[in-house]
């Protein structure tokens, strides 16, 4: 957040998952609340919202005040930016804020799609020429039927393990907080992303302090521990 207002942003746009975890969900909201930028919710607002039995929604309930409740559920799930040329979700269009937009996830790790599977995802865009998305805490620029994907990383958790019914594991490979710069020129859109240091340890510490030492690693490493 400090580093940000370096680039001259006209907009700062915040795509969910935002204060589920094991560091200081009350202290993030705080944050993020007075943040000004234009904020949606992911599947762990969703997940908070519907008593998910999560570990991490569990831990995070009882820190949030009345406050952050009230700003939680005022959260759209999705936002049309720019005259309708930039979609910004956290999962994908179709799909919702659980479906990865750009990866497979079938191997157990995660790798680009096809550009057939990505485009079925990108229904209900309308006429946007750019689609932001979240969820999979890996950045990447995709272009498909013409329509520029960016996801912009994770600026606080660099990987997970998903147990679910496609077992995965997501990985950054570095500790570095992870945003993106997106821009409209005279000729298109264009995207930079970028990865920047921070405190890590801090964070490590809190995830510690919580009992989360696999989430503790991965917040070192940018990899998870094996297991």
């Amino acid at each position: 957040m400090a580093a940000i207002p370096a680039y001259g942003a006209d907009a700062k746009v915040n795509l969910g998952d935002l204060i589920s975890g094991p560091f200081d969900p009350a202290g993030s909201a705080d944050a993020q609340m007075n943040s000004g930028y234009l904020t949606i919710a992911g599947n762990h607002e969703r997940q908070l919202m519907d008593e998910s039995d999560g570990a991490f929604d569990v831990l995070s309930r009882p820190l949030l005040s009345p406050d952050h409740w009230v700003w939680i559920r005022s959260l759209p799930a999705t936002l049309t930016l720019a005259d309708g040329e930039v979609f910004a979700c956290h999962g994908s269009p179709a799909g919702g804020d659980l479906e990865y937009l750009l990866e497979d996830v079938s191997s157990g790790r995660a790798v680009l799609d096809t550009e057939d599977a990505i485009l079925a995802r990108l229904a209900g865009i309308g006429n946007a020429r750019v689609v932001l998305c979240g969820h999979t805490h890996t950045q990447r620029i995709v272009t498909a039927g013409g329509v520029l994907v960016v996801n912009p990383g994770s600026v606080g958790m660099p990987g997970y393990r998903d147990r679910g019914r496609v077992p995965h594991v997501m990985e950054s490979g570095s500790p570095l907080a992870r945003f993106a710069i997106v821009e409209r020129r005279k000729n298109g859109w264009s995207a930079e992303l970028h990865a920047i240091p921070y405190d890590y340890q801090v964070a490590a510490r809190q995830a510690e302090d919580f009992g989360f030492a696999g989430f503790a690693f991965s917040v070192r490493t940018g990899r998870m521990p094996p297991g």
